[in-house]
């Protein structure tokens, strides 16, 4: 056998990733999403491909058009719907379609020609009409003249908006004229048909201030359109929602804000009358939802929460201590179980058919994402995809560490070693910072991480407090008071493996980090030279300009830092990097993308500019038509640039 290479830049083209998985009502088949990059046209090309569950035989199902997404089938399994941008000269701007194909093959049809697209398809129950959310124009705004009346007006991965609300359509499978469901100044976040096809229920908040607070509602409308009636009459903030096969209760992915934005999310039942939602899992100190970081994935739908076929159990995903876990929890007795899950068996995305088959895809921390198949109480795996990707690269495990933080909790954290390691020599680490701020890190596969020690690094990345997937008490405290036992956390972690791994060159260590994992770049530069290179990603260095700048500003800085900037200001400086960036002494690199709505351009100029200034080394890239998913959904060539731009400062400052 030819012996592995070590991970390359490049590496990342060669995957097949794959995403929505679709099991089919008999549990046949499953239809999923396969993507790969083309480097040479620099993107992503995506189609529908079916696994038959007996024979394990895998077949693409689509092809041609290289954007085809969101597979579904009908209520009686003999037909598939999906989306699909038509192909496009290069001018134009062409938007994801419906299309409707039979199982036994031929031609897709085409059933939509809408001008801004079409998301998040849904079969009405009878099979004979199919739901969708599209942006409709409400007001006189153009491409070059924008007329802002409210507050939402841009978000990141879509851009300005003004006047566009996103509303309920739906079409015939036979084509021909969509009917407008919903109307108003509101926008529609998630959609379901009840069981009885006449009625539609979805997530919003159609209040005038809507766009001012987190508060969303559930609310319930005829299918053709009419009356809308809200239906909760708690304050909360949802996500996703499923009505019950037999339509009289609707289960719903929320919290009510008990610890602001970090109150754990839990699953809640709803009468489909409207009243008070009783809380499924009030005893379950876990938040809903896969958080495992990972560059190798194509996101999928929310697959949460969702309902056996006989309306009595529902089912969800949670992570915690570094693995997501599938659950479910009995609606009679509330008995929350673990169904699927274990060290490198995190599951990512999923679906379950009536027969209780579950179709889902892993993570692991060497392992590219695979699809599997959950019967009774085996699992299988369906589809290797990857395996010649994987049997020619050394790709490097991880060790778990914990210790105790001077705060009394426990912190987990895991250290890469790097390719043909050698305990007699010294290596330089990188610490590695996630997102979020409530993010994690875990089993799942990196290839930056990957990368960063094929160059001979020592890659060091922890949850520190703060972090998603730990119990509330431990990500809630961390609004009001960042930079401070997160800071701590992060240094001691420092202080821990040089301690415990004598392998480690305590004069060469570098750290990086993206969105939140770049402000604690930022932070840890202005409080600490330690370090003798950073580079900072999609950061904020500015909570003040921050606040009326990125497209969640107002709510997340509220939350965040405990307060408005006008009236806190003490507060919101305090915690700025930039007020204490006349410390830094780092080499530190900057990058960001300039249509970074989250984290926006600005945090990056003025944190270099700063730095320029105060003559500490440091340079700032830039990438054009990007946004905060640089490093996820990025064009692949923008992907590889932006590695290549961190592995070259790190061998400038640690070799």
């Amino acid at each position: 056998m030819a012996s592995k290479r070590n991970v390359n830049l490049r590496d990342l083209m060669g995957l097949q990733m794959i995403s929505d998985p679709q099991i089919s009502p008999t549990g046949e088949e499953v239809a999923f999403v396969h993507t790969t990059m083309d480097y040479d046209k620099d993107e992503y090309v995506s189609d529908i491909w079916i696994v038959k569950v007996k024979t394990g035989k895998t077949i693409k199902f689509t092809s041609g058009r290289g954007k085809d997404r969101h597979p579904r089938w009908s209520p009686n399994g003999q037909n598939l719907l999906f989306t699909s941008i038509p192909p496009a000269r290069e001018e134009e701007k062409k938007k994801s379609q419906l299309y409707i194909i039979p199982l036994k093959g031929g031609e897709a049809q085409k059933l939509t020609d809408i001008e801004r697209g079409v998301e998040s398809p849904r079969w009405l129950p009878d099979g004979k009409r199919i739901l969708f959310i599209s942006p409709i124009k409400t007001d006189k705004s153009t491409e070059e003249i924008k007329v802002i009346k409210r507050i939402q007006y841009k978000f990141n991965g879509r851009g300005f908006f003004p006047g566009l609300r996103k509303h309920i359509f739906s079409v015939s499978v036979r084509g021909g004229k969509h009917r407008q469901i919903t109307k108003g100044e509101f926008d529609v976040e998630s959609a379901e048909y009840l069981p009885t096809s006449k009625e539609v229920t979805f997530i919003s908040n159609t209040d005038d201030d809507a766009d001012l607070t987190s508060i969303k509602h559930i609310y319930k409308t005829d299918s053709r359109g009419g009356k809308v009636t809200q239906l909760t009459k708690n304050k909360h903030s949802i996500s996703s929602l499923k009505p019950s096969p037999k339509g009289e209760v609707i289960a719903y992915i929320g919290h009510d804000f008990q610890r602001g934005l970090a109150t754990n999310q839990n699953v809640w039942l709803l009468p489909v009358e409207g009243g008070c939602s009783k809380n499924m899992t009030a005893d379950f100190d876990q938040d809903i939802g896969t958080k495992l970081s990972c560059d190798i994935r194509v996101s999928s739908p929310n697959p949460n929460p969702s309902w056996s076929a006989d309306g009595k159990t529902i089912y969800f995903t949670s992570t915690f201590n570094g693995v997501a876990s599938l659950y479910c929890v009995n609606i009679d007795g509330a008995e929350i179980k673990a169904i699927i899950g274990g060290v490198n068996h995190s599951v990512e995305a999923w679906s379950i058919a009536e027969t209780g088959t579950i179709a889902y895809t892993t993570l692991g921390t060497k392992d590219p994402i695979e699809l599997w198949l959950k019967s009774n109480s085996e699992s299988t795996k369906l589809t290797d995809l990857n395996k010649r990707w994987s049997d020619k690269l050394f790709l490097c495990d991880h060790e778990r560490f914990e210790f105790t933080s001077s705060a009394g909790h426990l912190v987990e954290g895991w250290l890469m070693r790097p390719p043909k390691f050698d305990d007699e020599k010294k290596y330089p680490m990188i610490v590695e910072i996630h997102g979020g701020p409530r993010g994690a890190f875990g089993y799942s596969l990196m290839h930056e991480f990957q990368v960063l020690a094929a160059q001979g690094w020592v890659i060091m990345y922890i949850n520190p407090y703060g972090s998603g997937g730990y119990y509330e008490d431990f990500q809630a405290g961390l609004p009001g008071h960042y930079g401070e036992q997160d800071y701590a956390d992060i240094m001691e972690s420092v202080d821990y493996v040089l301690k415990k791994y004598d392998f480690i060159d305590m004069e060469r260590l570098g750290v990086t980090g993206g969105s939140y994992g770049g402000y604690m770049t930022n932070w840890i530069v202005t409080h600490t030279d330690r370090f003798k290179a950073a580079v900072t990603l999609r950061s904020i260095s500015n909570w003040m300009s921050f606040f009326g700048t990125s497209d969640i500003g107002w709510t997340f800085g509220k939350w965040e830092m405990g307060g408005i900037p006008w009236i806190d200001e003490e507060n919101f400086q305090a915690k700025s990097p930039i007020r204490y960036v006349q410390n830094a002494k780092t080499p530190t690199l900057i990058i960001h993308s300039e249509e970074d709505h989250r984290c926006p351009m600005e945090q990056a100029e003025q944190f270099f500019t700063a730095l320029k200034v105060l003559n500490v080394p440091t340079e700032f890239i830039r990438f054009p038509k990007e946004n905060h998913d640089l490093s996820r959904k990025g064009k692949p060539k923008n992907r590889e640039q932006r590695l290549n731009h961190m592995v070259r400062w790190f061998k400038k400052y640690l070799e």
